[in-house]
């Protein structure tokens, strides 16, 4: 896979949702977009199933690490291109 595109395929996104379900995160996803020069590591958009909060996440499927970025919300919005 190539670092310079930013789409994720759909088998990266179902990779993606399984590994958040596995560490618990419940909600709906939004936008997802793989990290600039890197073919293992997204940024994701998740909306929570109880709070109805968006957050931003970095996930390394390499490691299975996620990583909380920032809340979005109307000053911070993810921009996929």
């Amino acid at each position: 896979m190539s670092s310079e595109s930013s789409e994720v395929t759909q088998i990266e996104m179902i990779r993606i949702i399984k590994q958040f379900r596995q560490q618990g995160f419940q909600g709906k996803y939004g936008a997802m977009q793989r990290v600039a020069g890197s073919d293992h590591e997204y940024f994701v958009a998740l909306t929570d199933a109880q709070t109805a909060m968006t957050g931003l996440f970095r996930i390394d499927l390499t490691s299975n690490q996620i990583e909380f970025q920032y809340m979005l919300d109307e000053d911070h919005v993810f921009a996929a291109d």
